[in-house]
């Protein structure tokens, strides 16, 4: 991909964050509202039985976390999805569910942009470097940033996959 001209990485990268959009919206049929309530509660985003939160971002939280995470002894609803889903193997929509099964949820800070697209990020807790494409943190996200976020990697680039929550010292 490093060969790739920016247009050529940004039209991939276009290609599979499509993908990408219609996997969470379809692994989201595969929770049920008690796993989601749960996942607000945890987070402070639901009163009794309703969803408390003061917008839709703060919903992304319990939504990803509902979609990526499990209860021991639990399946997770991406697997739930994939195993329904079945994709033809080899295709792109395999390939990014299976990068979205794998995907890691860091802080993840930015080091610089990168030479072709996007941007090089460290995850703080691996102490790793990556090339993440995603054309708004390109435009928005100063170098020394930190967000916790969940990047997937379905080409030699990461794609956020999930939420992106700023992180600062307060």
């Amino acid at each position: 991909m490093a060969e790739m001209s920016r247009e050529e990485v940004l039209a991939r990268y276009r290609h599979l964050r499509a993908i990408s959009t219609h996997h969470h919206t379809e692994a989201m049929n595969f929770f049920s509202r008690p796993a989601l309530l749960e996942q607000a509660r945890h987070l402070g985003l639901a009163a009794g039985e309703m969803l408390a939160a003061e917008s839709f971002d703060e919903l992304k939280l319990a939504f990803d976390l509902a979609i990526h995470a499990a209860r021991p002894g639990h399946t997770r609803a991406v697997d739930r999805y994939a195993g329904a889903a079945r994709p033809r193997p080899g295709s792109d929509e395999a390939l990014v569910l299976a990068a979205m099964r794998e995907a890691r949820f860091s802080l993840w800070r930015v080091e610089r942009r990168h030479g072709v697209a996007g941007l090089v990020v460290r995850d703080l807790l691996r102490e790793d470097e990556v090339w993440l494409v995603d054309e708004a943190l390109e435009r928005s996200a100063p170098e020394g940033m930190v967000a916790a976020m969940r990047l997937c990697t379905p080409e030699t680039f990461a794609m956020t996959c999930g939420v992106i929550v700023p992180v600062d010292r307060e």
